[in-house]
């Protein structure tokens, strides 16, 4: 089959399996953060200035190039974006699969397992167009160049995945041993060189304070688990069995692939350092687990490829169904299942403040609600599309997690720096909508923003969904 062929083929069904994406649905908060940041960028913010997030530069600026050439704030387009980058990835591991496998239906199978796979999760973890897919084929492509003795080019591809999200970094594991087993010591010192330069480069473009700081050095409390073990436990432990649920037809082969462990040991390290990246932080978010997949379909492939012809016949139909039963299980849901409630509050929340304040005008969103700033079109008051940075909320960690105390370092005096230098029009507060929520964070558990909007006069004039809408004391009541 050409290259050609194969693209097409492996394109087409990466349409299919992401159609549930083509809309402007919100699959998670990671999408409306994103998309918040874009905004910010669009009208001549800076990123870790006027924007920040604990992540690196390239997806934000990829949102926002996407709104900027299409005109439209809408996640359709993103989308699409990524329905190219798993294609590419897809075809990646085809063209491996075909250097390194002397089967002629490995370089499909490697494709369409690995997009099979990539969408066996929930909705907001297969559907949304996050870091890790636009990671993965820049991570993909680094492997294959340092396969390929082509050490230099494999280190600057792992930097801009690296800049696309930092776990990308731990695969320089297998390429270090790749250049180490072709040219040595010299092999190293290229691929260090080319891995670290761009890095250089990006943190002298953005500011090296700012950008050391929220790229790598303030995930140093987001990875911190004290107090949490058993939550974080638990965690692993559930969304690791989703995860083996849902590559069961890939994973099942692994024992048989182990068997040419010599061979492959590239894969394996690679499949090594994607699990402790799935590890860091001890957070488990479900989409985490998208890093493991290019080992795991090249394995499975090596294992489907040592089969003699007799024994293929037999498994590949087996593995075939239960991949495409599993598949069918998890994408047909995402077709109906509408937004989840914290969505729904967001969004209606998110009209109110658009017929309520004019576009040159910021709001202050107190909670994790970025959907209110994306879909309204107005620009928060704040570097922060949420107050997780104030409030300790996070993902992956339990209520008891929450306050002050767990605040990024240094955030509040930005925060509060940044309502003095950009006012709001309003405040929405998110904590007001339901009490039961996990990490429930009103203004009473954290004074200084309670004295913040006792000195400013700040009053309810309108509740929608349960969620009370603020004015300051200077501006009209009147709606």
């Amino acid at each position: 089959m050409s290259v050609g062929l194969l693209l097409a083929l492996l394109l087409g069904l990466t349409l299919v399996l992401r159609l549930p994406g083509f809309s402007d649905r919100v699959f998670n908060s990671d999408e409306a953060y994103l998309a918040t940041q874009a905004q910010v960028l669009n009208h001549g913010g800076a990123l870790y200035v006027d924007s920040v997030d604990r992540k690196p530069p390239v997806v934000p600026y990829l949102y926002a190039a996407v709104f900027r050439v299409t005109g439209s704030d809408g996640l359709a387009s993103v989308r699409f974006l990524a329905v190219l980058a798993q294609a590419a990835t897809a075809l990646l591991l085809a063209v491996e699969a075909r250097r390194r496998f002397t089967w002629k239906q490995a370089p499909l199978v490697a494709g369409v397992g690995y997009l099979l796979a990539t969408v066996a999760f929930a909705p907001a973890d297969a559907q949304a167009a996050n870091f890790e897919i636009f990671m993965l084929p820049l991570m993909t492509a680094a492997f294959l160049l340092a396969v390929r003795d082509r050490p230099g080019p494999a280190g600057v591809a792992l930097a801009v995945a690296t800049l696309t999200k930092q776990t990308a970094a731990l695969a320089v594991l297998p390429l270090a041993v790749l250049a180490w087993r072709t040219r040595r010591g010299r092999g190293l010192a290229v691929l260090g060189a080319a891995f670290v330069v761009p890095i250089i480069v990006a943190a002298i473009l953005f500011g090296p304070h700012d950008f050391v700081r929220w790229v790598f050095t303030a995930n140093a409390g987001y990875a911190d688990v004290s107090g949490a073990i058993g939550y974080a436990f638990s965690n692993g432990v559930a969304r690791t069995a989703w995860f083996l649920l849902g590559s069961a037809a890939l994973l099942v082969l692994l024992p048989w692939a182990w068997g040419h462990r010599r061979a492959d040991a590239d894969l394996w390290l690679w499949l090594l350092s994607g699990m402790v990246a799935v590890s860091l932080g001890f957070r488990f978010f479900p989409h985490y687990y998208l890093q493991l997949l290019p080992p795991v379909a090249l394995l499975a492939t090596r294992a489907l490829s040592s089969f003699d012809h007799e024994r293929r016949r037999r498994v590949l139909p087996i593995v075939t169904v239960l991949a495409v039963a599993v598949t069918a299980w998890f994408v047909i849901p995402a077709f109906t299942n509408g937004d989840n409630r914290d969505t729904k509050i967001a969004l209606d929340v998110a009209t109110y403040v658009r017929a309520h304040t004019s576009p040159d005008q910021r709001v202050l969103v107190w909670g994790q609600a970025p959907e209110v700033y994306w879909s309204s079109g107005r620009l928060p008051a704040t570097r922060f599309a949420t107050t997780g940075f104030v409030t300790g909320v996070s993902g992956g960690r339990p209520p008891s997690r929450v306050g002050a105390r767990y605040a990024t370092p240094g955030a509040a005096d930005l925060f509060y720096r940044d309502l003095h230098r950009t006012p709001a029009a309003l405040v929405v507060d998110m904590s007001t909508a339901d009490q039961r929520h996990a990490h429930f964070a009103p203004p009473s558990r954290f004074p200084r923003f309670e004295r913040f909007l006792r000195d400013g006069g700040w009053h309810r004039v309108a509740t929608v969904d349960g969620v009370a809408i603020l004015r300051p004391a200077t501006r009209s009541d009147h709606a």
